[in-house]
């Protein structure tokens, strides 16, 4: 291994919200289409990795609730990588853990992209990005969109990415987002079995209007673009989400549930409805231990 490659990497592992997401139907794989605005957020996790000298690979985190066995998608990642590359390296990691669990907000799915393209600067990059992309998309249908972690429009069940126009992009960035989850979480297969019982009602079957949902990005109207139609079947046995959802946007703020829940999150508005406001209100409905961060599009 030549000099110049480094023995340890630290790499950032961005969360993501759907700004927009519709599900058609399920289909013949078992999967879902769907059709998302998806976006990288300035909040995230950090991994970093070193090269290790013995034969397997050891995972650690900041948070004692992770599962460190070969279930964390980081370990896959690096079992996947060796098969493809050829490599006979192992790895250690440790995972600082900021994005909370089960929330909609791809943690996971982040993580084991991080821990793919951290592995291939420490080996000076064995595999092209259109390996680690198809690589990524055999770790979970979130995995790929990770990859280049830019605004884009998610298509099939996840593994189509068309990135946005880069004007369009450039208007997103930097806008601020308050994050809040409640202290439950919401199993994402239970997520989508309760989308499918009632289909006709949560099946959008009709192609989403893309041209149209971009006039509200390039005009700023974000309000109208908002939406998840995991947010009346979710909240159909999670009472919390919807309660607190509608009140929000009574007083006015654009909002939704991120993924198949249970982090939502909100855009503050300086003007009308402040972050401190959005904070008010969640705390008052969900008490003093809600998870709630601040953070920007990136």
């Amino acid at each position: 291994m030549p000099d110049s490659i480094p023995i340890n990497v630290t790499v950032t592992s961005p969360a993501k919200v759907n700004l927009t997401l519709s599900v058609h139907g399920r289909r013949p794989d078992g999967f879902h289409e769907l059709t998302s605005l998806m976006v990288p957020l300035e909040f995230g996790d950090t991994l970093t990795i070193h090269t290790s000298n013995s034969d397997k690979d050891v995972l650690r985190c900041s948070n004692p609730a992770v599962p460190l066995g070969s279930e964390n998608l980081i370990l896959k990642a690096a079992h996947a990588f060796r098969a493809r590359s050829n490599q006979a390296a192992y790895f250690k990691f440790h995972l600082e853990k900021k994005i909370p669990m089960g929330g909609g907000l791809g943690g996971g799915s982040s993580n084991a992209v991080a821990a793919l393209s951290g592995m291939n600067q420490l080996l000076d990059k064995p595999l092209s990005t259109e390996a680690l992309h198809e690589l990524s998309a055999q770790l979970g249908s979130d995995c790929p969109f990770f990859i280049d972690a830019k605004p884009a429009w998610i298509y099939g069940r996840g593994e189509r990415i068309e990135p946005l126009n880069q004007d369009l992009s450039d208007q997103l960035k930097g806008v601020p987002l308050v994050l809040f989850k409640p202290n439950f979480s919401v199993n994402t297969a239970w997520a989508f079995g309760c989308l499918a019982a009632n289909a006709a009602e949560n099946y959008q079957p009709d192609p989403v209007d893309v041209v149209h949902l971009e006039s509200s990005i390039r005009s700023g109207a974000l309000d109208t673009l908002v939406c998840n139609a995991f947010e009346k079947p979710v909240g159909s046995k999670y009472l919390a989400l919807p309660t607190l959802l509608h009140k929000l946007r009574t007083a006015g703020a654009t909002c939704a549930m991120s993924g198949s829940g249970s982090s939502c999150f909100a855009i503050p508005d300086s003007k009308n409805f402040s972050s401190e406001q959005i904070k008010e209100v969640v705390l008052d409905a969900w008490g003093e231990n809600v998870f709630w961060v601040e953070t920007f599009i990136s």
